[in-house]
C-alpha cells in the first residue's frame, strides 16, 4: 500500500529530503525543533491538469497567504535568530496590517526570535555568589513533591514534557529559573527542612534569575511569575503575590493566552494549545481568588476573554511516570481532572459574584446551583487531600454568594464548612499537607465568626468564639511553613479583642464546642490513615501523617 503524502511540508525538510510532521504539529515541525531551524511552509508547485488545479488552488493559496503572513510577522524581529518562538498579534494594531494585506484567521504565529545576548561578567559572578547555579541536594524530592503535592491543583506546567526531559537529560534539562520557581513551592512539602528559610532562598534565586538572566520564554515567564506569587512573608514587601500575578497576567495576554486557539491554525501544536489553555486557567483563578481575598478589583476583564468550558480542560494527569512508576492511578488521574474542572466552575462563579455586587434570589440559586459540594470519600490520601482543596474553595464562594444576596442561613453553613474542613487537618495531624492558598481562605469564616459576636448573641457568640479557636490553632499550626498565617494569627487575634474586649488568650482553645467539631472527620478517613501506607510518598522518605511536626 502506498504511504499518503503529506499536504504541506516545509523548505528545510523539503531541501533535506526527509519526512515532515507539520501537519499534525503545526509550524515548527518537529525537525526544525531539533536543528534550530527557521520552518516555513513550502509552496506547492500547481499542476496543469484541470482536476488537480482544481483541488490544489485553495490549499495553494492558503500556503502562499500563511508564508505571506509569517514574512510580515517576523519582519518585527531586529535580529532574528535560529530560534523560533510564538507571537501573538491582536486584532488591532499588527493584526490589522494583516487584514489589510493577506486576511488570516490566525493570531498565533512561530517566528525567529531576537538573538540571545550573553549575561555580562559581573552579572553571571553575582548570580553565582548567590548560589542560582548551584541546586538543592535534594532535588529529587523536590521534584517529587512538586508532582505529589502542587501539580495536583495547580497544573501550570505540562507535566508529561516535564517528565520526559525530566527522565532524558536530568534537572540539567529543565529552565533553571523555572526549577527555582517550583521549588519555592514544592519544599513546603519535603520533610527534615527548614521549610521557612528554603523556601525564602529558593524564591530569592528565582526572583535574580528572573530579573538578570534575560529568560525569552514568555511561557516559563508565566510559569515561574505564578509560581513566585504563592510567596508571601511580609504585607510591606512590594514583590509579593499581587506583584508576581500582575507580570503573570501581563506576559500570557502578550501571549494571546486570553484567546480560544483552534485546531484549524496551523501555528500552534495540539500539546501547546493544551499547555496554553491549562496556564490561562491558573492566571483566572489567581485573579480571582487574590481579588477576593485582597478585597481588590479583578485584573483580568472576562469580556476580553473567549472561554473554554471546564469540560472541555485536560491537564493530562494520566499516564504521568517518574523514576519508572506511575504517579496517579487511572481513577486518581480521572478525580484529580474533576476535581480542577470543578474548582474552574467555582471560580468562574466567584468571579461573577464580585462583579455584580448584588444578587437577585433567582441568580443566586443558579450560582450556588453550580458549585456541587458533595460528601465524597476519596478512595486514596491524594483524592482526600485535593477534594478538602476544592471544598474550602466551594465553601468560601458559597460566603461570598451568601453576602452578595443576604443569606445568612448558607452563609453560617459555608463559614461552618471552611472551620470543620481545618478541624480535620488538625484531627489527622495533615496540617503539612494544607497549601499556601489555605491561609486566605481561613478568611470568610473568620469574618462571619467576628460579625457574630459583634452582633452580641450570648450563644451564638460563645459558639463563634470556640470556632475561632479552631482557626486560630489551624494557623499556628502551619505559621512555622507559611508566614502570612502568623499574619493572619494575629490579624485575628486583634480583631477578636476588639470584639469581645477579652485580652488574646483568656478562652480555653480546648473548648467542648471545638471538642465537637471531631464529627468533622468520617469514620472513613479515621480508618484510612490508620490502615492505609501513603505510598506515593515513598520516594520523599519516611513520611507519615503520624510523623507530622
Amino acid at each position: 500500500m502506498p504511504r499518503k503524502r503529506a499536504v504541506n511540508v516545509c523548505e528545510s525538510c523539503h531541501d533535506q529530503k526527509i519526512r515532515c510532521d507539520v501537519d499534525s504539529t503545526g509550524t515548527p515541525c518537529s525537525k526544525c525543533i531539533e536543528i534550530g531551524e527557521r520552518c516555513t511552509i513550502r509552496a506547492r508547485k500547481q499542476y496543469r491538469g484541470r482536476k488537480r488545479a482544481r483541488r490544489s488552488s485553495n490549499s495553494n493559496l492558503d500556503e502562499g497567504n500563511d508564508h505571506v503572513t509569517t514574512k510580515i510577522v517576523a519582519a518585527a524581529v531586529l535580529e532574528p535568530s535560529s530560534r523560533i518562538a510564538p507571537i501573538f498579534v491582536g486584532d488591532g494594531g499588527y493584526g490589522a496590517i494583516l487584514d489589510a494585506t493577506v486576511p488570516t484567521i490566525d493570531r498565533h504565529f512561530h517566528v525567529p526570535i531576537t538573538a540571545e545576548r550573553a549575561l555580562t561578567p559581573e552579572d553571571l559572578e553575582y548570580l553565582k555568589i548567590k548560589g542560582c547555579f548551584t541546586l538543592p541536594v535534594e532535588i529529587k524530592e523536590l521534584v517529587e513533591a512538586y508532582f505529589h503535592f502542587v501539580h495536583p491543583t495547580f497544573p501550570v506546567i505540562d507535566g508529561s514534557s516535564f517528565l520526559q526531559d525530566y527522565a532524558d537529560g536530568g534537572h540539567q534539562a529543565i529552565n533553571l529559573l523555572l526549577l527555582w520557581s517550583m521549588f519555592s513551592v514544592s519544599a513546603s512539602y519535603v520533610p527534615n527542612l527548614p521549610r521557612k528559610m528554603r523556601k525564602e532562598s529558593y524564591v530569592q534565586r528565582a526572583k535574580m534569575l528572573f530579573d538578570l538572566s534575560q529568560e525569552t520564554d514568555k511561557t516559563v515567564l508565566v510559569q515561574s511569575a505564578l509560581l513566585l506569587s504563592f510567596w508571601f512573608v511580609d504585607t510591606e514587601d512590594v514583590k509579593q503575590s499581587w506583584y508576581w500575578t500582575s507580570i503573570a497576567f501581563s506576559i500570557a495576554q502578550t501571549l494571546g493566552l486570553y484567546r480560544s486557539i483552534g485546531s484549524t491554525q496551523t501555528h500552534v501544536g495540539a500539546q501547546q494549545r493544551s499547555l496554553w489553555r491549562n496556564i490561562w486557567q491558573c492566571c483566572m483563578i489567581r485573579d480571582v481568588w487574590l481579588a477576593f481575598g485582597m478585597g481588590r478589583p479583578l485584573r483580568i476583564n472576562a469580556s476580553d476573554c473567549d472561554f473554554v468550558a471546564p469540560e472541555d480542560v485536560d491537564c493530562g494527569f494520566a499516564d504521568l511516570t517518574m523514576h519508572g512508576k506511575t504517579l496517579y492511578s487511572r481513577s486518581e488521574a480521572a478525580g484529580l481532572l474533576s476535581r480542577w474542572q470543578n474548582l474552574i466552575t467555582t471560580s468562574n462563579v466567584l468571579r461573577e459574584t464580585i462583579t455584580s455586587k448584588t444578587l437577585s434570589s433567582t441568580r443566586f440559586t443558579a450560582l450556588k446551583g453550580q458549585i456541587n459540594v458533595q460528601n465524597v470519600d476519596g478512595s486514596t490520601l491524594l483524592l482526600t487531600r485535593v477534594d478538602r482543596h476544592l471544598k474550602l474553595h466551594q465553601h468560601a464562594t458559597i460566603t461570598a454568594l451568601a453576602r452578595a444576596s443576604d443569606v445568612e442561613d448558607d452563609l453560617r453553613k459555608a463559614a461552618d464548612g471552611i472551620t470543620a474542613i481545618m478541624q480535620t487537618f488538625l484531627h489527622d495531624n495533615t496540617t503539612v499537607y494544607a497549601s499556601p492558598v489555605t491561609v486566605p481562605l481561613v478568611v470568610p469564616a473568620m469574618i462571619t465568626y467576628l460579625k457574630t459576636i459583634k452582633d452580641n448573641f450570648q450563644e451564638a457568640s460563645d459558639l463563634a468564639n470556640d470556632k475561632l479557636n479552631i482557626l486560630s490553632q489551624f494557623l499556628t499550626a502551619i505559621e512555622d511553613n507559611y508566614p502570612a498565617a502568623s499574619i493572619l494569627k494575629r490579624v485575628l487575634a486583634a480583631a477578636r479583642e476588639a470584639a469581645t474586649g477579652e485580652k488574646s488568650g483568656q478562652r480555653n482553645p480546648g473548648s467542648a464546642q471545638a471538642d465537637s467539631m471531631n464529627h468533622a472527620l468520617s469514620s472513613w478517613d479515621s480508618y484510612w490513615l490508620a490502615n492505609e501506607s501513603p505510598l506515593w510518598l515513598s520516594g520523599i522518605g519516611s513520611f507519615t501523617p503520624s510523623a507530622i511536626e
